[in-house]
C-alpha cells in the first residue's frame, strides 16, 4: 500500500511504501528533505488535498559512516618525547676503562720509569700524538714510524689498521696531546678509538712535542 502525500516546499505529489512510514526521503522535484506522514494521524492538508509532509530535520553533525576515520596524533607525540626525555635522563653512560701510568718517583732506578718509546713498543698499545696544530699521529709496535692523519676518517683507517697489525691486536689506546692541542680533537681520538674496539684508553698531556 502506498502513502500518498505533497512536498510542502513544491507541492510535488510523492508516493511511497506504507513500511517507509517516519523515515526521510527526498523531493524528486526540490531535493527537500521529508518525513513520510503518518496516514493515521491527522495532519494539514495541501491544496489539492493530500496529506502535507514535513520537512526533515537537519543534522549539524557530521556523518561519521561518511568520512574516514582521523587517528589524532598529538597524545602520541607527547608520549614520545616524554619516552625521550626519560631516557635522556635516566640513561647509564658507560665509563671508559683507564690505564695508569706509573708516576716517576725518585726513589725508583730509572730504568723503572715508563716513557713514551716504552708504550709505542709495547704490542698491546696504540699511541696517538696530538700536537700543537692538533694533527693526529698514530704509532704502534708493528710499524717502522709513526702515521700522519689529518682528517677524523685518516685517524679511523689508520687506528683499525694499527689494531689489525698482529694477530692478537693491541687493546689499549695512549693519547698524548699537546697543552696548545684542541680538547673537541682528544674527544674526538677517545671516540674513535672506542669505535675500533680499543676498551682501555688513558689521557696524557704534553706540554713539549714528544
Amino acid at each position: 500500500m502506498q502513502i500518498q502525500f505533497a512536498c510542502p516546499s513544491c507541492s510535488a505529489r510523492i508516493g511511497a511504501p506504507e513500511e517507509m512510514n517516519g523515515d526521510s526521503i527526498e523531493c524528486p522535484q526540490c531535493e527537500t528533505g521529508l518525513l513520510v506522514p503518518d496516514p493515521t494521524v491527522a495532519s494539514q492538508p495541501s491544496d489539492n488535498g493530500m496529506m502535507l509532509a514535513e520537512e526533515a530535520p537537519i543534522k549539524m553533525g557530521i556523518d561519521r559512516d561518511k568520512t574516514q576515520p582521523e587517528m589524532d596524533m598529538t597524545p602520541m607525540v607527547d608520549v614520545t618525547f616524554l619516552l625521550l626525555i626519560f631516557f635522556m635522563v635516566t640513561a647509564a653512560f658507560s665509563m671508559q676503562q683507564s690505564f695508569e701510568i706509573p708516576t716517576p718517583q725518585e726513589e725508583r732506578p730509572s730504568t723503572e720509569v715508563t716513557t713514551l718509546d716504552d708504550f709505542e713498543d709495547d704490542p698491546d698499545f696504540v699511541v696517538v700524538r696530538i700536537d700543537e696544530n692538533s694533527t693526529f699521529y698514530i704509532s704502534t709496535a708493528a710499524w717502522d714510524e709513526e702515521r700522519e692523519a689529518p682528517s677524523r676518517q685518516d685517524l679511523l683507517i689508520n687506528l683499525k689498521q694499527a689494531k689489525d697489525s698482529s694477530e692478537s691486536g693491541p687493546t689499549k689506546l695512549l693519547i698524548v696531546a699537546h697543552g696548545e692541542s684542541w680538547h673537541e680533537k682528544v674527544v674526538m681520538a677517545m671516540d674513535v678509538g672506542t669505535e675500533v674496539g680499543l676498551e682501555e684508553v688513558k689521557i696524557v698531556s704534553a706540554d713539549d712535542d714528544v
